[in-house]
């Protein structure tokens, strides 16, 4: 593994023998601060993980980012809230962020099944370098439809599954979308939005044509202002060729089209009516990316040991622009699962 001992910045050390390999288990004292990054042979791949908190006897949280191919890396100072009660695990994904740039489009296995075997290595990983028995899986969006398979296949590695952004079905999404783009249309009397819509209602959910008619209304006042970080880290064209911002971009656009048809045809209440393990969905109000009634909806149908529906302020990005609220939520439904085990 290529590892970084010194905070937000990764320092990159030349490898001996094979290209990749586990670090020792950690030797420090239980309740120091952790901050490492760098390459985990996962899945057959190297893929790019972080590890960081003020305490590494706290939690463990393994967080699954959205997109698919929004890669967190560049971003790992929005999880600095989180950090005080819960040590972060953060992953870019197969064909995501750094890992995408470190394999390439050369990147094997572009499938969710293997994408939440990935996530399950990265639990495992993570919980033999900090020598726990078990973490917490928080989803963001694309991240928490990816949990559900995850949560499935190994059901043991967690206390507890969180959906954040919870994605139910592409149909409920985009007929959310729709609802809600025409009754701000009709408000703004924008004619244009809504002939488009009209002009879009009879093609399949899939049609781009359809998906970007309600395009315009999707993102809270809270989702654009969040989302200048991205812009910020990307910045204006014409843009680099090589490095981290050519690697994030040109890992979205490898990764859309291996995993649209998944997402697309993806149904939570079909496929996970079941769920083994404690969960809960902790839901932006204003979110409008996917159905927050949806969400709510399938909570209450879906059979769980414990389950909670818990909405808080905020869009789709709750979790990151109001992080006392989301982290308050999450530790009232972590903390007694942790504490009695």
């Amino acid at each position: 593994m290529t590892a970084k001992i010194s905070r937000r910045t990764m320092l990159l050390s030349a490898a001996v023998g094979a290209a990749a390999a586990l670090l020792p288990a950690r030797t420090a004292a239980i309740g120091q601060p952790i901050d490492e990054s760098g390459f985990v042979p996962i899945g057959g791949i190297d893929q790019w993980v972080a590890i960081q908190g003020q305490e590494d006897a706290n939690p463990v949280i393994l967080f699954l980012h959205g997109g698919p191919a929004e890669a967190e890396s560049p971003f790992l100072r929005e999880f600095v809230p989180w950090e005080h009660d819960f040590t972060m695990v953060n992953w870019d994904q197969r064909g995501s962020g750094k890992t995408y740039g470190k394999n390439g489009p050369a990147t094997p296995g572009m499938t969710v099944e293997r994408m939440a075997e990935d996530a399950i290595e990265v639990g495992e990983y993570a919980l033999r370098r900090l020598r726990k028995k078990k973490l917490v899986l928080v989803g963001h969006s694309w991240g928490a439809l990816l949990g559900l398979y995850a949560v499935a296949r190994r059901p043991n590695l967690f206390y507890a599954f969180i959906g954040t952004g919870q994605p139910v079905t592409w149909t409920l999404t985009i007929e959310d979308r729709e609802r809600w783009a025409r009754e701000q249309a009709a408000a703004d009397h924008d004619t244009v939005s809504i002939q488009a819509l009209d002009a879009t209602a009879a093609l399949p959910v899939s049609d781009m044509k359809r998906v970007t008619a309600s395009n315009k209304w999707r993102l809270s006042p809270t989702d654009v202002q969040y989302l200048t970080i991205e812009r910020d880290f990307i910045g204006s064209p014409p843009f680099p060729t090589k490095g981290d911002v050519a690697d994030w971009l040109a890992g979205g656009d490898f990764t859309d089209g291996k995993l649209w048809p998944t997402i697309t045809t993806f149904d939570a209440r079909k496929q996970f009516p079941k769920i083994p393990i404690p969960f809960f969905v902790i839901e932006g109000r204003d979110d409008h990316m996917v159905s927050f009634g949806a969400a709510e909806d399938y909570l209450e149908q879906v059979q769980a040991p414990t389950k909670a529906f818990i909405p808080i302020d905020g869009g789709h990005f709750a979790c990151f622009t109001n992080p006392s609220e989301f982290t308050d939520a999450l530790r009232k439904c972590i903390m007694p699962l942790i504490t009695t085990k």
